[in-house]
């Protein structure tokens, strides 16, 4: 990501069938962020991502489905600007797709496996992000801009 937009983080993260480490931040009840790295994958621009169901990132998820995201790395650090989105716990056969999508690759499968047996059935929270339209429309604003003060 040479130019770092809100528009060129969604299209990065929403990037169909690739894996993303992504910073995730949900938000406590007194509204202060915590960061935390994810791993996502994208379908249909959405974005989708599994924990353990007793974290507390789960937990602050459940009272508060606002979240930002940004290219992250394993560390925790912010690899470009953020975006915002809202969180939504999948059960059932939407969970079972959303674990399938999140199977991509080497490192998906693997994850996959460790879920599997460490956290199986409901002790997994699958989430699917769907992210806010005025980050999209702010990106393309700012695309068409620039495209027209060129024209």
């Amino acid at each position: 990501m040479s130019e770092k937009t809100t528009h060129t983080t969604q299209a990065y993260l929403t990037t169909p069938g690739k894996g993303h480490m992504t910073l995730l931040t949900s938000f406590r009840r007194n509204g202060a962020g915590v960061g935390t790295p994810v791993g996502t994958v994208a379908s249909q621009g959405k974005l989708y991502f599994m924990t353990p169901a007793d974290t507390w990132k789960a937990k602050r998820l459940a009272h508060n489905p606002h979240v930002t995201l940004a290219p992250g790395n394993r560390k925790g650090d912010a690899l470009g600007p953020a975006i915002e989105g809202t969180a939504r716990r999948l059960y059932a056969e939407e969970a079972k797709h959303a674990r399938k999508l999140l199977r991509i690759g080497i490192i998906g499968r693997f994850f996959g496996i460790v879920f599997n047996r460490k956290y199986p059935g409901e002790k997994t929270a699958v989430y699917e992000i769907v992210l806010d339209e005025r980050d999209a429309n702010m990106g393309r604003g700012s695309i068409e801009k620039v495209q027209s003060a060129h024209s």
